[in-house]
């Protein structure tokens, strides 16, 4: 059984320097695509609202998308993600994709503890991607700053309610449910344990055994942030206290405000249906694109496709609208259904419109979201070799049926109230004043 004291206690070395001031330098440490980077976006927003700066440390493509927010901005080196992701999205997602994964994990985590050690130079606390930015543990501790871990997929955090096992939550026995987490997370620390411990030895630090880092003993000292909706897996009781789960963090719609040429589309007829398959990277792009295309023309839907789900041809026909700027929480609330891969930014964005789903995953962790959509009745799910015109038309009459839609529009309406970005930021402020206050 998990013991869980009475109060958060980050360990000493993560507050030697610490100081509280009613304005605060935080830094964000990101790896990966847009649905990894806007979350953090807007949390930051918030921040900013309250007096504080944020600097966010993400890939080149961003820099406008986090400046034009308010943010500052640290340019981090290509980091592979696109490589990545169509490895993993041809992998069969079994010892293929753990291979991939612990071959990433070891390529960048040298370049990661490089980057972030200059990203957080002079930062009073850090926020961290915690399932892919392991290395801003050690940075935190090294600088002597509190640091606040964001997970945005479940699985990662042991509970004796469930686990997440053959791609889906599942709900076991207890002792499994809480053996099966700690276990995957303490393999995913030894792939890169001795990489980890070159930089701890060159920082005088003591040796991190046995993927320490990734156990549960230091994860439960930890302020966590969960970003979530409880409407799509709720919180475990048997977490602590200052484990918060707050919700999906969203930029207001305001300021994702769509171009003439998108909003006259939307306005122009029915709502249509919204086709995009974000870090997937489609590989037979024609081949796809002729599919969905001829789906929505079997179905008789208008359609809203990402550009880079669809291969570079000149013309669509008229009820087809093609572009890379598609705000989402503006425009999800006002399509029929959305097809997407199931990330967990999309899936967000998706469940709070109050819309169906078709998900499509690309490899294991989004099976795991398209599974909760199914379970929840908001939604289908389709793997990649379903993924035909038959087979699709199919899954988007599923979805259409009056059931679905409403059980989607009910639960959005609940998703939507949980202000998510804002309890965030009052459990941030609340825990430091707490730090300060323990020490």
């Amino acid at each position: 059984m998990m013991t869980i004291s009475k109060r958060s206690l980050w360990p000493r070395e993560y507050l030697r320097h610490f100081q509280r001031k009613p304005s605060l330098r935080f830094v964000a440490l990101t790896w990966g695509s847009r649905g990894d980077v806007q979350p953090f976006v807007a949390l930051g927003s918030e921040l900013i609202r309250r007096g504080h700066r944020v600097v966010l440390a993400a890939r080149a493509p961003f820099r406008s998308f986090v400046e034009e927010h308010g943010l500052d901005f640290f340019e981090l080196e290509e980091d592979g993600t696109e490589e990545l992701m169509h490895s993993l999205a041809s992998s069969d997602g079994g010892p293929d994709g753990v291979k991939l994964l612990a071959s990433w994990q070891r390529r960048m985590v040298p370049s990661q503890f490089r980057q972030f050690w200059q990203a957080t130079a002079g930062a009073d606390v850090l926020l961290s991607n915690a399932a892919f930015t392991s290395p801003a543990l050690h940075i935190a501790e090294r600088r002597g700053i509190p640091i606040f871990q964001a997970f945005f997929d479940p699985g990662f955090i042991p509970t004796r309610r469930y686990c997440v096992s053959d791609n889906r939550v599942q709900q076991r026995n207890e002792l499994l449910n809480l053996a099966t987490t700690r276990l995957k997370n303490l393999v995913g620390g030894l792939f890169t344990w001795d990489l980890v411990n070159a930089w701890r030895r060159e920082q005088r630090l003591p040796v991190d055994l046995l993927g320490e880092y990734h156990r549960p003993g230091l994860l439960f000292r930890l302020p966590v942030l969960v970003a979530w909706s409880r409407e799509l897996v709720e919180r475990p009781d048997d977490w602590p206290e200052w484990f918060s789960q707050t919700g999906r963090w969203r930029l207001a719609t305001q300021q994702q405000q769509p171009d003439a040429r998108l909003k006259d589309f939307v306005e122009a007829g029915a709502p249509p249906v919204y086709i995009g398959f974000g870090s997937w990277g489609v590989h037979d792009k024609k081949a796809v694109t002729d599919l969905l295309l001829e789906a929505l023309r079997v179905t008789g839907q208008r359609g809203i496709l990402h550009r880079n789900t669809v291969d570079g041809r000149s013309s669509f026909p008229a009820d087809v609208y093609v572009d890379d700027n598609l705000p989402h929480d503006w425009l999800f609330p006002r399509v029929k259904a959305v097809v997407h891969h199931g990330g967990a930014g999309t899936t967000g964005a998706v469940t709070t419109a109050g819309v169906p789903s078709v998900i499509i995953p690309a490899f294991f962790a989004q099976d795991v979201w398209g599974h909760i959509v199914r379970e929840k009745g908001i939604g289908t799910m389709l793997s990649r070799r379903e993924l035909s015109v038959d087979g699709l038309a199919s899954a988007l009459r599923e979805v259409d049926r009056p059931e679905v839609r409403e059980r989607a529009r009910a639960l959005g309406m609940r998703a939507s109230n949980e202000g998510a970005e804002v309890h965030a930021a009052d459990e941030i402020e609340r825990w430091l004043k707490e730090a300060v206050a323990g020490r």
